[in-house]
């Protein structure tokens, strides 16, 4: 095996075991010392590839935004129908893709809500993309219905990323209550149409 392979491998054996780690027990109640005690890694291996704990942990949560950007970014292609079922056909795949990934629903929520006060604006700088990419699919979707006076698409779209953020934190305290996650899907995204329909419609006749 060629050296830069064997560093790259390396490598990636950290950052797949710090995931995990951090997804787990976010930034704070995660220690080096576990991560290697646990993967048969030595601390200076880890030192050798970062720098600290906190390179570490911005690489791992950049990672997540973009993986979650993507997989998002591929779903909204493929939306149809009126506005409000491409929208909740929206929710349902961010749903989906949070199930279908426990790892990037730790690190996103530890990362969205309870980051560590000194990286906070590292993490904000790297959500970034990810946040762009939520807020062009809302507003395209919105664009398309007339919007009461004093509402514009993009400002919606603004308060839909922030409901969205809470449901995913509500989600994973779900997902960690051990029921099944078909139970869990399936509940989570009646939560989701009725959201889109308050939003949408209103709840005063």
């Amino acid at each position: 095996m060629k050296r830069d392979e064997k560093n790259a491998q390396t490598r990636q054996r950290i950052i797949d075991a710090a995931m995990e780690e951090f997804s787990q027990k976010g930034f704070e109640g995660t220690s080096l010392n576990v991560v290697c005690a646990k993967n048969g890694l030595s601390k200076g291996i880890i030192y050798h590839y970062f720098q600290d704990k906190d390179e570490l942990y911005l690489l791992c949560v950049g990672l997540c935004f973009d993986e979650l950007a993507e997989g998002l970014r591929e779903a909204a292609e493929g939306l149809r129908g009126t506005a409000e079922e491409r929208l909740q056909a929206y929710f349902g795949v961010r749903n989906r893709l949070f199930a279908e990934n426990p790892q990037l629903l730790g690190l996103f929520a530890g990362a969205s809500f309870d980051p560590p006060a000194h990286l906070a604006a590292e993490i904000a700088a790297r959500r970034t993309p990810f946040d762009g990419q939520n807020i062009a699919v809302l507003t395209q979707l919105l664009a398309c219905e007339p919007m009461r006076e004093g509402f514009t698409a993009e400002e919606v779209a603004q308060d839909l990323r922030l409901y969205m953020d809470s449901f995913n934190l509500c989600f994973r305290a779900d997902f960690r209550s051990g029921r099944p996650l078909e139970a869990l899907l399936a509940e989570h995204e009646a939560r989701c149409r009725r959201l889109i329909d308050i939003l949408l419609h209103g709840v005063l006749r």
